[in-house]
């Protein structure tokens, strides 16, 4: 299964955060502080592999950085028996 997310503890201090996994579209990338899904610009701006907390998070913080892609609108259909090309 291909890698989807990345997790780390927040140590009080750091405030970027590298992630390994690819992805689409910028959207797609979710963040999460215990367990709590945060807003970009709001509490954190993305660049392409990393994003960065405006305000590090605390001590301890469960922090999860993952792919959430829409399922609406797929690119392609694939259908069982069919070729791929």
């Amino acid at each position: 299964m291909a890698k989807t997310e990345d997790t780390y503890i927040g140590d009080g201090s750091t405030t970027s955060y590298q992630f390994t996994f690819p992805y689409i579209k910028e959207a797609d990338v979710k963040v999460s502080k215990d367990d709590v899904v945060l807003d970009l610009t709001t509490h954190y701006t993305q660049a392409t592999t990393s994003i960065t907390f405006l305000t590090a998070p605390a001590l301890d913080a469960a922090i999860r950085i993952y792919r959430d892609t829409d399922a609406t609108g797929l690119a392609a259909t694939f259908y069982p028996g069919s070729a791929i090309r």
